[in-house]
C-alpha cells in the first residue's frame, strides 16, 4: 500500500483523540449536546429542536448514529432514530477551531462546518440556515454556543467566480470575503470529524471521493494577509486577548512569505511521526510558531503579553487547588516554570474574573497598543501588493468603519472598556480629582479619604466630570448603589454627582445594535443628553427666589436686573448610529447656542425620534433651567425639520446683555449677534419666528452641489459622491469637516474608482503610521422616480438590516 493510501487511517486515529481531548474538558451534560450536533443535522422531524419544513435537506454521508447518541437523546427525552438517510445532503459536519485544543476552556463555543453537497439550491441552503439557527438557540438554552457554518465544497478549489458565489456575506461571525486560504488553513490544522467524509488535510493530498478535498492551502496569496489582519482587529474588539494571537500568527507567517510553514503542515509531520501528545495540538502550536517568530525579533515584552493572553485564553488556573487535572495540566505547569513566572503573577490571572476596571485599563491598553502594532507591520507587508482580489470593498468599508469607532483618538468620545472575564467591575465609591494645571479631571476607585488616594492609579481622565460619569455609567464602574464624591468638595456636592450618575443610568441601555446599512450611511443621534452646570455654577451665587422666577416665567439666561446667565457649562452627551458614545463640552455665555448648532445636524439626519433628556445639576433653580433648555432642545427639534430649501428660519433668545438670532437652513443652525440690526431686532421683537428668503450663495460651493447631499453631510467621515454620465464620471467629495471639492472624471468605471481611492486610504504612509482606519464612504447617484436619490455603494440591501 502507498504512503497516501495510509493517511485516512492516520488522519482518524489524530481525529479520536481530539473526539477524547474535547470530551474530557466538557461537562456531563455537553458531552451529551456534543454528540448531538450530528445527530440533530442528520434527522429532520418535528420531534427534533430545529425543525424547519418537511423539505428541508437532511442526512450526512455515512452517517449511523450508534449508543452513544441513543443515550444522549434519552438525556433530552429525544426519540432514537437510527436509519441512514438515502441522498444524504451534508459531505460531512466537523468541529473547528479551539475545540478539542489547549484553548477549549469552560466559556469556549463550538464552531461547526456543514459541509453541504454541491448541488443544493439556495431555497434548501434558506431551510437549513434557518434550521440551525435555531439549533443555535437550542443549545444555548443549556448554555451551551453553537455556531453552524454551512460551506459549500467548492468554496476554496473552485474558480473565483464560483467562490465569490459560495462565500457567506460578512456578518458577526462570518468574515465574509476577507480571508479564504487562511480560513481554509486553520480549518485544516484544526478541525474534529463528527460525521460523513473523512477530510484529506494533508500535503498533496490525492483527489478521492470517499475523502473531502475543500482546496490547497499553499496558494496563499500575499495579498490575504491585510484582509485577514482587518477581521482579527474586528474579532478583537470583543476577545482581544484571541485576537492578538491569532494576528501575531499572521506576522509570523508573513515574515518568512513565500516560505512560511503552515501549521497544518506541522501538526501533520508530527502526526505521521507517531506523536499524538499534547504538544501535538493545534493552539499549542499557534503559541510556538509566535515565540519563536518573538524570540528572533528579541521582543520580549510582547512575547510576555502572548503568554499572559495564551494562559488566560486555555482557562488552566494552576493556582486553584479544586481546579480539575485535565489533559493540558502538566504541560501547562511546565511551561510556567520556563517562563519562570512568580506565584503572584499566577495567582492575579487566576483571579481574573474579579479583576477590577484599573487592572482591566491596562491589559486592555497592552492588547490594543500591540494588535495595532501587529496590523501595521502587516500593512506594511501588504502594501507593495494589491488588495485581496476577493475582498468586496464594502466589507472594507464597513471593517474599517466600525474598527474606526473603536480605535478613534477623538479625545471626545468614551472608551468601551472591555470587561474580558471579569464578572463585575462596580465599585461602591468613586471619587474625582481635578487638575487646575492640566486642566484634567482624574477618576480613582476610592472614597476621598487621601491616605487611600497616595499610589493609586486613575481608573479614567476626562475634561470634565460628565465625560468620567458617563464613561462609569457606560462600563459599569459606577452603579444605583455607587457613591460619587469630588476630593476637596463637600457633602452637598457629592449627592448633586450621585444624583447625577443614578439619572444618567437610567437612560443608558446596552442594546443598540448597529446594522451594516447603519455603518454605511452617515451618523446620526439615536440619544441625546444635556447635563447642566455639572461643575461650573453660576447660580451658587444667585441670591433671588426662585419661586418668583416661576410666578414672573423669567428667563433664566438673563436674569433680573443684572441680566445674569444662569447657565454656566453644559455637556453633550450622545450615542450615534455607528454606537459611539461621545461628551462634549459647552461652557461661558454662549454655551447653550454652542450645544444647539454642535447637535442640529445629528438631529436632522435621525430616521426615528432620538431620545432626548435634560439633566440640571445646578445647586438652584434646577426645573427652571431644566425646563429652559428641554423646550429650546424640542424648538431645534421642531424648527431643523421644518425649514425649507428655499428659506431661514431665526428664533430669538436674550442671553445675558445681548440679543442672540438662531438661524436654522437646509445646513444646519446658527447663531449670530442681533444687538446692532435694530431693524431686524424691532421685527424679532414683534414676532418670535421669522421666515427670511434663501439668500443667494454666490461662490459657495455648495451652490453647486445636489441638494440631496447636503442632507447625508456629516463631520469626521469622508464621503464620496458618485454620478455616472454617459463618459465619465461626477465626483464630490465631502472631507472631515465638510469641506467640498467637485471634479469629473472622464472614462471611469465607478467601481475602479472606488477600489483605488479606497487602495490609497488603506495604504496612506498618514493612515498608516497612525493606524487610521476612516476610510471613505462611498455614495451613489441615482435616478428613482425622476427623484435624485443617495443609495450607499456596493451594499446589498437585501442584507442591509443585519447586525454588524
Amino acid at each position: 500500500m502507498d504512503q497516501q493510501g495510509q493517511f485516512p487511517d492516520i488522519a482518524e486515529r489524530l481525529n479520536q483523540v481530539r473526539i477524547a481531548r474535547a470530551l474530557a474538558l466538557l461537562s456531563p451534560l455537553q458531552k451529551h449536546l456534543f454528540r448531538l450536533i450530528p445527530f440533530l443535522i442528520q434527522q429532520n422531524s418535528v420531534q427534533y429542536p430545529g425543525f424547519v419544513d418537511v423539505n428541508t435537506p437532511c442526512g450526512i454521508q455515512g452517517y449511523c448514529p450508534d449508543s452513544v447518541e441513543a443515550q444522549a437523546c434519552d438525556v433530552f427525552k429525544l426519540p432514537f432514530i437510527a436509519s441512514e438517510v438515502e441522498n444524504p445532503a451534508f459531505e460531512g459536519v466537523y468541529a473547528m477551531g479551539s475545540t478539542a485544543s489547549f484553548g477549549q476552556n469552560a466559556k469556549s463555543d463550538v464552531d461547526v462546518w456543514l459541509v453541504h453537497n454541491a448541488q443544493l439550491c439556495d431555497d434548501d441552503l434558506a431551510l437549513i440556515k434557518l434550521k440551525t439557527e435555531r439549533l443555535t438557540a437550542w443549545f444555548a438554552e443549556y448554555q451551551f454556543e453553537v455556531n453552524f457554518y454551512l460551506v459549500h465544497p467548492l468554496q476554496f478549489c473552485g474558480d473565483m467566480a464560483q467562490r465569490s458565489g459560495c462565500q457567506s456575506s460578512m456578518a458577526h461571525e462570518h468574515s465574509g470575503s476577507t480571508q479564504h486560504w487562511l480560513l481554509l488553513e486553520e480549518f485544516y490544522r484544526s478541525q474534529i470529524r463528527l460525521a460523513g467524509k473523512t477530510v484529506a488535510w494533508w500535503p498533496d493530498a490525492k483527489l478521492n471521493p470517499e475523502l473531502l478535498y475543500l482546496g490547497n492551502v499553499h496558494e496563499l496569496p500575499a495579498s490575504e494577509y491585510f484582509g485577514a489582519s482587518l477581521w482579527q482587529l474586528y474579532k478583537g474588539l470583543n476577545k482581544p486577548h484571541k485576537a492578538l494571537i491569532k494576528i501575531l500568527l499572521l506576522e509570523a507567517y508573513a515574515s518568512e512569505y513565500p516560505h512560511s510553514q503552515l501549521l497544518c503542515d506541522r501538526l501533520w509531520q508530527k502526526t505521521l511521526g507517531g506523536d499524538f501528545s499534547a504538544s501535538n495540538d493545534a493552539y499549542y502550536a499557534i503559541y510556538e510558531v509566535i515565540e519563536a517568530y518573538l524570540l528572533k525579533q528579541n521582543d520580549s515584552r510582547r512575547l510576555e503579553i502572548v503568554r499572559r493572553c495564551f494562559y488566560l485564553k486555555c482557562g488552566v488556573f494552576l493556582s486553584v487547588e479544586a481546579q480539575g487535572k485535565d489533559w493540558r495540566y502538566a504541560k501547562m505547569q511546565k511551561l510556567v516554570q520556563e517562563w519562570q513566572w512568580p506565584d503572584s503573577l499566577i495567582t492575579t490571572l487566576d483571579d481574573c474574573e474579579h479583576w477590577h476596571s484599573g487592572q482591566l485599563n491596562w491589559f486592555n491598553e497592552q492588547l490594543n497598543e500591540l494588535l495595532l502594532a501587529s496590523y501595521q507591520t502587516l500593512l506594511r507587508f501588504a502594501s507593495t501588493h494589491e488588495l485581496n482580489e476577493g475582498l468586496r470593498i464594502e466589507e472594507l468599508g464597513m471593517l474599517t468603519r466600525k474598527l474606526h469607532t473603536y480605535f478613534s483618538q477623538d479625545e471626545d468620545q468614551i472608551a468601551k472598556l472591555n470587561l474580558l472575564w471579569s464578572r463585575s467591575v462596580a465599585e461602591s465609591e468613586v471619587t474625582m480629582v481635578s487638575s487646575a494645571k492640566e486642566n484634567l479631571y482624574y477618576l480613582y476607585r476610592q472614597g476621598p479619604i487621601p491616605r487611600n488616594l497616595l499610589g493609586e492609579s486613575a481608573i479614567c481622565k476626562g475634561k470634565s466630570p460628565s465625560s468620567l460619569m458617563i464613561w462609569a455609567c457606560l462600563n459599569g464602574v459606577s452603579t444605583l448603589e455607587t457613591k460619587w464624591y469630588e476630593f476637596g468638595q463637600g457633602k452637598a456636592k457629592s449627592s448633586r454627582l450621585t444624583e447625577a450618575s443614578r439619572r444618567l443610568l437610567n437612560f443608558i441601555d446596552h442594546d443598540w445594535r448597529v446594522s451594516k446599512l447603519d455603518l454605511c450611511q452617515p451618523w446620526h443621534f439615536r440619544k441625546l443628553i444635556f447635563v447642566l452646570n455639572l461643575d461650573c455654577d453660576p447660580t451658587v451665587n444667585w441670591h433671588g427666589q426662585e419661586m418668583m422666577v416661576d410666578v414672573m416665567n423669567a428667563n433664566v439666561f438673563s436674569l433680573g436686573r443684572k441680566q445674569e446667565n444662569m447657565l454656566g457649562a453644559l455637556d453633550a452627551i450622545c450615542l450615534n448610529s455607528w454606537a459611539e458614545w461621545q461628551c462634549h463640552r459647552f461652557e461661558g455665555e454662549t454655551a447653550v447656542l454652542q450645544a444647539l448648532s454642535f447637535v442640529t445636524p445629528g438631529l436632522r439626519r435621525a430616521t426615528h425620534p432620538v431620545d432626548m433628556d435634560v439633566i440640571s445639576c445646578s445647586q438652584k433653580l434646577r426645573p427652571q433651567l431644566k425646563l429652559a433648555v428641554k423646550n429650546l432642545l424640542k424648538q431645534t427639534v421642531r424648527l431643523c425639520q421644518q425649514v425649507q430649501q428655499s428659506s431661514t428660519l431665526v428664533q430669538p433668545l436674550q442671553i445675558s446683555h445681548t440679543r442672540y438670532g438662531i438661524f436654522f437652513n437646509p445646513l444646519g443652525m446658527a447663531y449670530q449677534d442681533l444687538s446692532d440690526a435694530k431693524s431686524f431686532y424691532q421685527q424679532l421683537s414683534r414676532s418670535h419666528l421669522v421666515q427670511l428668503p434663501r439668500p443667494e450663495l454666490g461662490d459657495d460651493p455648495f451652490s453647486s452641489m445636489p441638494k440631496i447631499i447636503q442632507n447625508f453631510a456629516a463631520k469626521g467621515a469622508i464621503q464620496y459622491f458618485l454620478r455616472q454620465r454617459a463618459d465619465s464620471l461626477d465626483v464630490f467629495i465631502l472631507d472631515e469637516e465638510n469641506q467640498l471639492s467637485h471634479y469629473v472624471q472622464s472614462g471611469s468605471d465607478m467601481s475602479e474608482l472606488v477600489n483605488k481611492v479606497s487602495h490609497h486610504y488603506v495604504f496612506d504612509e498618514f493612515y498608516a503610521s497612525k493606524a487610521r482606519f476612516n476610510i471613505p464612504q462611498f455614495f451613489q447617484l441615482v435616478r428613482v422616480a425622476g427623484e435624485l436619490t443617495v443609495m450607499p455603494f456596493g451594499v446589498d440591501i437585501n442584507n442591509a438590516n443585519v447586525e454588524f
